[in-house]
């Protein structure tokens, strides 16, 4: 069982306890450590396939700290693409609203995370690097579908889980492709609460509805 509160080790060899900003510094360093480590690992191998005690090894830290440090393998995966939103708090939130809300739930979330002039702005590096680079591709792909909707649409016990968990994910994704990246003017310029309305309604019969 994992120690999901470790303390990161401090270097007493010399007697004295390291200072605030050395123990900062220590820490950045096995960020960045684990994270490299980490899109490594999701690159070759997908992330279903990848598990922390590996990237742990790899990193040379324990498989503790990266809990510590992202909470679970999918905060791992967003942190590695810098995604704005932790998946296992939207996952949580969206299943806390009711299946017939999911579609409001989801569109609100994705509307949010590409805001323009916001926080949210870091992810549509994200979205440029997937059109260009299949590694990158491969980790929206997986932080989409593994991490946020196949685990939703499966907690409502809908079934073809992961063809309407893929058809969800082609569709918000496609969205901002078209606003942000073709710049179609009818969608940049629409109103936020119109797309939300369109995204809402789509994405609730995709998850509830029948699939003929």
């Amino acid at each position: 069982m994992t120690d999901a509160n470790p303390v990161l080790p401090d270097d007493t060899s010399s007697g004295a306890r390291p200072s605030g900003a050395t123990r900062s510094r220590d820490g950045e360093a096995t960020r960045a450590t684990i994270l490299t480590a980490a899109r490594a690992a999701f690159a070759d191998k997908g992330y279903a396939q990848t598990s922390l005690r590996e990237i742990g090894r790899n990193a040379g830290v324990k498989p503790s700290l990266i809990v510590y440090f992202y909470g679970s393998k999918a905060g791992l995966l967003a942190a590695t693409v810098e995604w704005p939103f932790d998946p296992d708090t939207v996952v949580r939130q969206v299943l806390a609203e009711g299946p017939d809300r999911i579609g409001e739930c989801l569109a609100d979330v994705f509307l949010e995370t590409w805001k323009p002039g916001g926080r949210p702005d870091a992810a549509l590096p994200l979205l440029h690097a997937a059109c260009e680079r299949p590694e990158a591709a491969a980790l929206m792909r997986e932080l989409f579908t593994s991490c946020v909707i196949n685990p939703i649409v499966r907690a409502i016990a809908a079934d073809r889980a992961d063809l309407r968990a893929s058809l969800v994910a082609s569709y918000l994704l496609g969205l901002h492709v078209g606003r942000h990246l073709l710049v179609f003017d009818a969608i940049a310029g629409a109103d936020d609460n119109v797309l939300r309305h369109a995204l809402a309604s789509t994405v609730q019969h995709i998850c509830t509805g029948p699939l003929w």
